[in-house]
């Protein structure tokens, strides 16, 4: 923990063109309106790449985005520590997908560079990815809301907790 508290960063993956896929850079732009002060938000479109730019100092990452996770409800809401052995496996369909690299791949080489926070989190809706380039589903704004809240729980928590504290 630095000395002004920890160095979170919430980083959202989306794009805002393919209906449901958007839910990333909605939660990115509803959290620039009500995120607590210190909490630094990145929405990075349908470049995950570019999460590596932003993790330097980092203590605390929260991942937010739409996943194809088979075995999960078309539109339920994940929120679940990254580490987690309960994680449910997300697929990442190169013909799909809309991000190039998965974010998953982009934690991979964090770690791989020394870069990953020790705490990162996961805040996702599961989507149906044949609905990708249709209408938004109806459940999108509820779990947007709902996304945001969970991202300000977990920053207000944080912004109180070393990262060792919350794993404790």
């Amino acid at each position: 923990m630095n000395q002004s508290g920890p160095s979170i960063l919430v980083a959202a993956c989306g794009n805002v063109m393919a209906s449901d896929d958007a839910f990333g850079p909605l939660v990115a732009r509803e959290l620039r309106l009500r995120a607590p002060a210190g909490i630094e938000v990145a929405d990075l479109d349908i470049r995950p790449a570019a999460l590596l730019d932003f993790l330097p100092g980092k203590d605390s990452l929260i991942l937010v985005d739409a996943v194809n996770a088979p075995g999960q409800q078309t539109g339920e809401l994940l929120d679940i520590d990254w580490f987690s052995p309960d994680r449910p496996n997300l697929i990442n369909d190169d013909t799909m997908s809309t991000h190039g690299l998965s974010l998953a791949m982009q934690l991979d080489l964090a770690k791989q560079l020394e870069l990953l926070p020790q705490r990162v989190r996961l805040i996702a809706v599961c989507i149906d990815p044949v609905r990708v380039g249709e209408a938004a589903s109806e459940y999108l704004p509820k779990a947007v809301l709902d996304a945001v809240d969970l991202v300000i729980k977990h920053t207000t928590l944080w912004s109180t907790q070393t990262p060792e504290q919350q794993h404790a």
